[in-house]
């Protein structure tokens, strides 16, 4: 009878001294927990990890490459072309006339300080399909950084229409 009273003892410690932590971070261990008692998630750190090589649900995925994507990718608003080049107009010259200029020739305000950008009137480029400019306005080429991050995916197509016309104008 001793013996089972000392060895309840000897539990009954070893099971209150794990559920003591220094680290304010770590759940207590709890016979019945309480909401209050909820493990919290600070700032800066991320509760749970996305498992390793997960894609979000809402997540677009684009072709690896600009020559893919060309390939790949429609126009959604060829069906629709009436006024979307105006409002792509808005765009161009938000985003782009810094360092292609008004006209598409690479004539930007930036062109000064940086290697001039490409002639994007010219018969080469108007030959590519659109999927190639929605890609390199998503992702950027050499010094051309990507502005998938600051222009939605509609806006870059309005703004691809908008190029369209630009080498028609350039002929």
């Amino acid at each position: 009878m001793k013996l089972s009273i000392s060895r309840t003892y000897l539990c009954l410690s070893i099971i209150l001294t794990a559920a003591c932590n220094k680290d304010p971070n770590d759940t207590k261990l709890q016979y019945l927990p309480d909401m209050a008692d909820s493990p919290a998630v600070k700032a800066q750190l991320e509760y749970l990890d996305p498992p390793e090589g997960s894609v979000p649900s809402s997540a677009i995925l684009y072709p690896a490459t600009a020559d893919a994507s060309e390939k790949a990718l429609q126009n959604p608003f060829l069906q629709y072309p009436e006024g979307q080049a105006e409002k792509g107009k808005k765009f161009y010259n938000i985003y782009c006339v810094p360092c292609h200029g008004e006209t598409g020739k690479g004539d930007g305000l930036v062109s000064a300080k940086f290697p001039a950008p490409p002639d994007i009137t010219t018969e080469a480029y108007a030959k590519r399909g659109d999927g190639f400019f929605f890609h390199t306005i998503t992702f950027g080429v050499r010094n051309m950084p990507s502005y998938g991050h600051s222009i939605a995916a509609h806006e870059r197509w309005l703004i691809v229409m908008y190029l369209r016309e630009l080498q028609k104008a350039g002929k």
